[in-house]
């Protein structure tokens, strides 16, 4: 059974304000005033009376139980939707509020447990269940808030709008960022949203009852720089930033947070969406734009433009080679230093030049890697082509055609490494719907956020947020085609023998899943999302 223990109805609401002044009320004050002197004949006089009207904020938080956050469930069975409660708010302070969560189990702030009935041992911990459930996968209970999309409604912190963990930390999980202007009295309609809790219960979970607590907590007023950008997220994580230089003046460029030092701790901390950041590689000190987008990830929001080197050999320190076991994909030219634990992989042959709308010495290979830039790109910033990767260097092996069995239902046995920076990922593809939140359709994911789910118009995709590019790809001949005309971006999604998913947009055009068959040795865009 489980409970979300909330005031008169399983659960716990608090209110406080930063603005202890706006609780006083005070009442109307009329200030009188005599002037008195000695007159001359044709003298003028005159009083004046002043009025002064102070109106106290007033402000609070409310729930109403809609259906009880309670369940019995089967060891072995999951549930979502578990409940519905109305949290109402409401707030005349023209300047808005926040709403804060924080997990409160047994009555210790920050306790994210389900508390057992049986032993304290046996508490459920929060966490989010996977979409493949096995014997060993943990029991995991997580929260949902939505808003009602009302004219007076709070806006619900993206991340919270799919199924998270409970804070551990006061978290802001909604806001509004001017007062509801409402007779509190009278009308509370629209001015709420509502919570609701997902449970897993692992098999061999000791029968009892669990109980759990969520705190909400309404500040006021709004303000914007209590929202945590990118930046923020990384100076609160501890983190230093990189100084980069010009390597033929020695002159400064700037300082930057280095791409490798991003972490989901870092991304779970920002919850400003949307705003952009740049981070910097520290392979080859190039720059990139970054933003946290309402999927909940954190995303590269401009195409990896990394060379590669077999004389720079690439490392864990800096690459996302988290796979270390030297099997399949992932033995030519891969090597594991147990004492030091880390992966070191050397791309078998260097990043090729363009010449022209061609690349000499591009071939049909769809077992080991090549890449290829083009040195004559004129596009900067987001719109920089980045280089072109066939899928071997997208996965960061020079083996991919160990890799054979199709992986669109089962993503979890993906190929682990990749190209990209440490602590970054290539996106997945598959076959989850793109409207499930938390889907692992990835890409598909952010055309339904951003694109209205758009199969023909990728307009919504090569703008802000987003800033997809149509660079096209290169062909098993080494020629660029649908240059300026198609997106296409490598998934780490296997297709059976010698393919792979990818995300594939145009002007008229929009397969974000890209179909089978699709041959490993084309050349193509990657983007990163963050692990």
């Amino acid at each position: 059974m489980i409970h979300s223990d909330k005031t008169n109805n399983y659960a716990e609401f608090f209110y406080k304000t930063f603005r202890n002044i706006l609780l006083v009320s005070a009442p109307l004050t009329i200030i009188s005033a005599l002037i008195l002197s000695l007159p001359h004949s044709s003298a003028y006089s005159s009083s004046t009376d002043s009025v002064a009207l102070t109106l106290p904020s007033a402000c609070s938080i409310s729930a109403s139980v809609v259906t009880p956050h309670t369940i019995t469930l089967v060891n072995g069975q999951k549930q979502d939707d578990i409940g519905n409660t109305k949290i109402n708010a409401y707030c005349n302070d023209n300047n808005g509020y926040f709403i804060y969560a924080i997990g409160s189990s047994n009555d210790i702030a920050g306790n994210t447990d389900l508390i057992s009935s049986v032993n304290d041992n046996y508490n459920i911990h929060t966490g989010i269940y996977p979409t493949t459930l096995t014997t060993s996968t943990p029991s995991s209970w997580a929260m949902k808030l939505s808003s009602n999309n009302g004219t007076y409604a709070p806006t619900i912190t993206p991340s919270y709008a799919n199924y998270t963990t409970i804070p551990s930390a006061d978290t802001i999980v909604a806001y509004r960022t001017s007062g509801t202007g409402m007779d509190i009295n009278t009308d509370l309609t629209g001015s709420y949203f509502n919570t609701t809790y997902q449970i897993y219960a692992n098999p061999i979970q000791p029968a009892g009852t669990y109980l759990g607590k969520v705190k909400y907590t309404m500040t006021h007023p709004y303000d914007a720089t209590q929202l945590t950008t990118i930046e923020e997220a990384y100076d609160i994580a501890g983190k230093d930033k990189v100084t980069i230089t010009d390597p033929t003046t020695g002159e400064t460029i700037g300082s930057y947070y280095s791409m490798q030092d991003m972490s989901d701790r870092i991304c779970n901390l920002v919850n400003y969406y949307e705003t952009e950041e740049q981070l910097v590689d520290v392979r080859d000190d190039k720059i990139y734009y970054v933003s946290k987008l309402t999927d909940g990830h954190c995303w590269m929001t401009q195409n990896l433009d990394l060379d590669l080197d077999p004389a720079k050999p690439l490392t864990s320190n800096d690459t996302d080679l988290t796979d270390h076991s030297l099997t399949g994909a992932y033995v030519d030219d891969y090597s594991y230093d147990m004492n030091t634990g880390i992966t070191t992989w050397t791309p078998e042959r260097k990043t090729i030049d363009f010449q022209n709308t061609a690349v000499n010495g591009w071939a049909s290979d769809n077992n080991n890697p090549y890449s290829a830039s083009k040195t004559d790109n004129t596009k900067t910033g987001h719109t920089s082509l980045g280089n072109y990767y066939n899928w071997p260097v997208a996965i960061a092996s020079n083996n991919s055609s160990s890799l054979i069995q199709d992986t669109l239902n089962n993503t979890a046995n993906n190929p682990k490494n990749s190209i990209c920076p440490k602590g970054w990922r290539l996106p997945i593809i598959s076959s989850e719907p793109e409207t499930l939140s938390g889907s692992t359709n990835e890409f598909a994911r952010l055309n339904y956020l951003y694109n209205n789910n758009s199969g023909v118009s990728d307009a919504n995709l090569i703008i802000a947020p987003l800033w997809f590019t149509r660079s096209g790809s290169i062909d098993g001949n080494g020629n660029l085609v649908n240059y300026n005309t198609n997106s296409n971006c490598w998934s780490s999604t296997v297709v059976r023998d010698t393919s792979a998913y990818y995300a594939l947009f145009s002007e008229y055009y929009v397969n974000m899943i890209g179909g089978k068959n699709i041959s490993r040795y084309y050349g193509r865009s990657v983007r990163c999302v963050a692990r």
